[in-house]
């Protein structure tokens, strides 16, 4: 199952990713968690140290290259995925294997657009499908990596989203979309959920736009202090309230996969 999380900024999707990652890797179950944010954090939020989160190799966007056949441009790794993971991957705890792409060329203000990232994205998503039983991928937040089809190739995405207008109807835009990609299964998390009124108010506006909601998580003070102390959220504190509602979200994702 190729999974996404999608979101405004802010909105909590890294954390959504990371913990996932390492609540369906808990029984052994191979993981490749690709950060396709320019922005990338995921690697602290599956428990890897800030110094070695510092080490890690971007996966440069030129790993993926545009060739000619049979009259149709196609996208092609130019490594393998063995390759790919031994020079740009690195390990995480449950034996996650994480990759890190989507900065631009030289990383820095000025460089140029995104558009070989978003490219290189697409394509390691696809080509790495065969990995493992489950890839998942932060996306960049925000619709450009939709308007481009960054995340034309998996095959669920979840739509992480707040309990307030701007948050609630960037999700309903992300929606439609994703449904215009023809992406099979498309949920919403509703994260940071503070009280029933938060509830009922993500609840009715998903209900009017046809929206299926997967899970509900709380607004959780363990995952702020788990930031805090550059912590993952499940090692800081496994059996919080949050960390209940993720399992239960990764247990409805185990169903789709049956």
């Amino acid at each position: 199952m190729k999974i996404a999380t999608v979101g405004k900024g802010g909105s909590g999707k890294t954390t959504i990713a990371g913990t996932l990652s390492r609540i369906l890797a808990e029984e052994g179950t191979k993981i490749l968690a690709i950060d396709g944010d320019p922005n990338p954090n995921l690697a602290l939020i599956l428990g890897i140290t800030r110094k070695n989160a510092d080490k890690i190799t971007y996966i440069p966007p030129s790993i993926m290259q545009i060739k000619e056949e049979n009259g149709e441009r196609k996208l092609f790794m130019t490594v393998s995925e063995d390759e790919l993971v031994n020079n740009y991957g690195t390990k995480a705890p449950d034996d996650i294997d994480l990759i890190v792409m989507g900065k631009p060329a030289d990383g820095s203000a000025g460089s140029g657009c995104m558009c070989a990232s978003h490219r290189a994205v697409r394509g390691v998503i696809t080509e790495m499908s065969a990995y493992s039983e489950y890839t998942v991928t932060d996306m960049e937040a925000g619709l450009e990596h939709l308007k481009r089809g960054t995340a034309r190739n998996v095959d669920t995405m979840l739509i992480v989203a707040e309990a307030y207008y701007r948050s609630l109807e960037a999700a309903a835009r992300t929606y439609q979309l994703a449904k215009e990609l023809e992406i099979p299964h498309v949920y919403v998390v509703a994260n940071k959920v503070r009280n029933d009124s938060d509830q009922a108010a993500i609840e009715e506006f998903c209900d009017s736009h046809d929206m299926p909601i997967i899970g509900l998580v709380p607004d959780e003070e363990n995952f702020m202090e788990a930031e805090r102390q550059c912590k993952a959220p499940i090692d800081y504190e496994p059996e919080c309230a949050g960390l209940i509602a993720i399992r239960a979200i990764a247990e409805n994702l185990k169903q789709l996969s049956v």
